[in-house]
């Protein structure tokens, strides 16, 4: 059997394993409701062809260009362009049906993503045309998520919330572990542009599963200036303090897991013998916290936010192994259970957003969440080298394990994030703008 048939046949095995995990913790649940359903294949399928992009644009400009630099211009456009509408997209999610936001946002990026694939299948676009095909991407994606956040509390019961983010997460782990290995066998086969070209047609399936969604339209709020929107979104994230310095946390998580990703390779080169260690610590990662967030589908803790910050701890684990010079096995197992606290992490913390947040502005506060979160991951890749060429690799890494542990464990000195239940409050009327008549 060739190299790329025997990738074709485990990538087979996995996807069979991992839909079958998944219909049997659906037996009950979210699954079991047809609206989620619906959205969770749709964005599943999404979730798949976006995985496979990072391996085919790599290797479309380098086939181009052979410029390490190139690439990093056109991730760099992809980047910024989502972050400067981020804000913008929380409104607009606000204002209209979050359905129809998420439905233009996908059809832009499949058409992007199309004209792409077939200016590489057919020629040799420039890569200023890639990179501001890749910055329209960013900035539908920017409107996407603050859009989808909101969208899914409209799609699923509130008993079966929690699980139906949670599901959500393990569908994302799971094509970032097949993506690459799919987009592998599609560049070895075809060319990087028919990768590029599977990701439009994904996009095409989600378009279509959301347009099958059986909603009925929720009052949206009267029209106001967009600085006044911003500001409102501002006024109800600040309000929540369990809110504001959970996002920053995870800012200044972000920002030190950028340097993780910049040195990992680079210790696997020098002490592990190269490449195969690091994608060994990824690969093994990605399949923990698919089977970690499997095993976990049905937690309901009375504190989420309590249970979020302690499986956090795993997090920090990854570099510090590798600043340790623990041996790949071991590396690979926390890597693994990171992947878990990854999971339910984000599961408990946006299900809690979800449901602490009036429906009205719910896209508007978690653009917020989204903006920290990303805005600062760039910062942390241009500083690491500069940082280990100064203090040495290892020591960068402790301080990112260390830093990031004693961060998250800060979190336990907030009241309301030991203390928040899984309870909806009512909405606050001050905070939420009148319904139109």
């Amino acid at each position: 059997m060739s190299g790329s048939a025997a990738l074709a046949a485990a990538h087979s095995r996995g996807i069979d394993a991992f839909a079958r995990a998944v219909r049997h913790s659906a037996t009950v649940g979210a699954l079991r409701e047809r609206n989620f359903r619906l959205l969770f294949i749709g964005q599943s399928v999404s979730a798949l062809g976006n995985a496979l992009v990072p391996v085919a644009l790599a290797f479309a400009i380098l086939d181009l260009t052979h410029s390490p630099a190139d690439l990093g211009y056109v991730l760099g456009a992809e980047a910024a362009a989502q972050v400067v509408f981020l804000l913008a997209g929380g409104v607009i999610a606000d204002r209209l049906s979050r359905r129809a936001v998420m439905l233009g946002a996908d059809a832009v990026r499949g058409a992007a993503e199309a004209a792409l694939g077939a200016l590489l299948v057919t020629g040799r676009p420039s890569v200023w045309l890639i990179a501001a095909l890749a910055a329209v991407q960013g900035m539908a994606g920017a409107l996407f998520m603050p859009a989808s956040t909101g969208l899914t509390p409209a799609v699923v019961s509130q008993a079966n919330l929690q699980q139906a983010n949670q599901i959500q997460q393990v569908a994302l782990s799971g094509a970032g572990v097949a993506g690459p290995a799919l987009a592998g066998v599609l560049v070895v086969a075809a060319s990087p542009g028919w990768a590029i070209l599977a990701d439009a047609v994904s996009f095409g399936a989600s378009v279509a599963f959301l347009a099958t969604l059986d909603l009925t339209a929720a009052p949206r709020p009267s029209r106001q200036r967009f600085v006044t929107d911003l500001r409102e979104g501002w006024d109800a994230f600040r309000s929540r303090t369990w809110l504001w310095t959970i996002t920053a946390v995870s800012a200044v998580f972000n920002f030190l897991y950028a340097a993780y990703i910049v040195l990992g390779p680079v210790v696997s080169q020098r002490s592990y013998g190269g490449a195969a260690a690091w994608a060994t610590v990824a690969t093994v990662g990605g399949v923990g916290s698919v089977a970690g967030g499997l095993l976990s589908m049905r937690l309901r803790p009375r504190h989420p936010l309590r249970l979020a910050v302690l499986v956090s701890c795993f997090l920090p684990l990854p570099p510090l192994a590798f600043a340790a010079g623990l041996p790949v096995p071991a590396i690979a197992v926390v890597a693994a259970l990171g992947g878990t606290g990854i999971i339910v992490f984000y599961s408990q913390f946006t299900t809690t957003m979800q449901r602490q947040v009036p429906e009205q502005i719910l896209s508007r506060v978690s653009s917020y969440d989204w903006f920290a979160s990303l805005a600062v991951f760039p910062v942390g890749l241009a500083v690491a080298g500069p940082a280990a060429a100064a203090l040495g690799v290892r020591a960068v890494l402790w301080g990112t394990g260390l830093i990031q542990l004693a961060a998250i464990l800060s979190l336990l000195l907030v009241p309301s994030v030991r203390q928040l239940t899984d309870e909806a409050p009512a909405a606050i009327p001050s905070q939420v703008s009148p319904p139109a008549a």
